[in-house]
């Protein structure tokens, strides 16, 4: 028997969701786990505390979440929850506070959990719900059951993975995500996309994921185009959002394979937003797995409204120029450290030492 489907997440979207939502049915404190500008600039900060003002719900503020949080950071935010004695959690932003509110609420009703047990102890009581309300459209954390966080230990991303953190409720607005700079937009948008195409091109796809995975690719990628020509209103912001969510939840059943394992030492040794880092080995997946999975591959194309590599490759480097580049010996480390990643072999096409290699060199100085 095969379980093609299962994602618990109630999905809300629409202008005024925040203020609409009943948040009472979730108890009478909360914390709000969020970073410590976007989600005040964006207006969401202060539509969820009139929100929860108004359902006469008490509320605490964490707003030191950190672009690619650290365990650390996350332990303390659920030991404040717990201390606090809050109901329920609130992610407010990126991936980053998501992720981050998810652990938080992990970490708070099990105290004997510590930085080096997290994801090898116990969970011996059911995390807090978490509602997610996500500010840019590119994560997908709203829907999935997994929390990345920077392991200092490890010098690199490791994913706390367990259904227990799927929030209760993701609340998609997309006039949260206005304020957003152009170069994060597209950043976030091709993220989204990676999710789309590395759940389609994945072993663990199935006919459910694959649907959802082409309905996201044919949103995000015929609107980066839009993005990249500068023509971008509220419509295409609420389709981004939708195609966010929908590829979010297409990893939720496949994972993700290894544009992401190669891009997170970028992003822990150089800084790199998430975004940035996939859009550096986006294009070398879809073309290695062609060898293997040509006519699927040439869907892809399709679905993103091109015809060829080269053409998908330009479309990618035009919404997120990848032009950077490091010392050799700190590539040569990074390929070492990605081509370990537990999703590298996840793919249609498992790639040897010498593919890792070449996608990699291009980055050397």
């Amino acid at each position: 028997m095969t379980n093609l489907f299962f994602n618990p997440v109630k999905v809300f979207s629409g202008r005024g969701c925040v203020g609409e939502y009943p948040w009472k049915s979730h108890g009478k404190k909360c914390m709000i786990v969020c970073g410590s500008h976007s989600a005040r600039l964006c207006g969401a900060l202060d539509d969820v505390r009139d929100a929860l003002t108004a359902q006469n719900i008490k509320f605490i503020i964490f707003d030191r979440v950190e672009q690619n949080p650290t365990v650390e950071t996350c332990k303390e935010a659920g030991d404040i929850a717990r201390e606090d004695k809050v109901d329920f959690i609130i992610g407010i932003g990126g991936g980053s506070p998501l992720d981050a509110a998810k652990a938080a609420a992990y970490f708070a009703p099990n105290p004997h959990l510590t930085v080096e047990t997290l994801y090898d102890g116990e969970c011996k009581s059911d995390p807090l719900p978490v509602i997610a309300i996500p500010t840019t459209a590119g994560t997908g954390s709203e829907v999935t059951q997994y929390s990345v966080l920077t392991c200092r230990r490890i010098e690199n991303k490791k994913t706390l993975k367990t259904p227990k953190i799927f929030p209760v409720a993701a609340l998609l607005d997309a006039e949260y995500t206005v304020t957003l700079p152009q170069s994060i937009t597209n950043a976030t948008a091709v993220d989204a996309l990676c999710h789309a195409v590395e759940g389609y091109l994945s072993k663990g796809a199935n006919p459910v994921s694959d649907a959802l995975a082409e309905k996201a690719m044919f949103y995000v990628g015929r609107s980066l185009r839009s993005l990249i020509e500068g023509r971008l209103d509220f419509a295409l912001r609420e389709r981004l959002l939708l195609g966010s969510m929908l590829a979010g939840m297409v990893i939720s059943v496949t994972g993700t394979c290894f544009v992401h394992s190669f891009g997170y030492p970028f992003t822990y040794f150089e800084g790199l937003s998430h975004g940035e880092a996939n859009a550096c080995f986006l294009p070398d997946f879809a073309e290695y797995t062609a060898r293997v999975a040509e006519d699927k591959v040439m869907r892809v194309y399709r679905l993103c409204g091109v015809k060829t590599h080269e053409e998908f490759r330009s479309l990618i480097e035009r919404a997120v120029p990848c032009d950077w580049k490091f010392d050799r010996d700190a590539v040569m480390k990074y390929s070492r450290i990605g081509g370990g990643g537990g999703s590298v072999n996840k793919g249609l096409y498992e790639p040897t030492a010498d593919d890792i290699y070449n996608m990699y060199k291009k980055y050397i100085i």
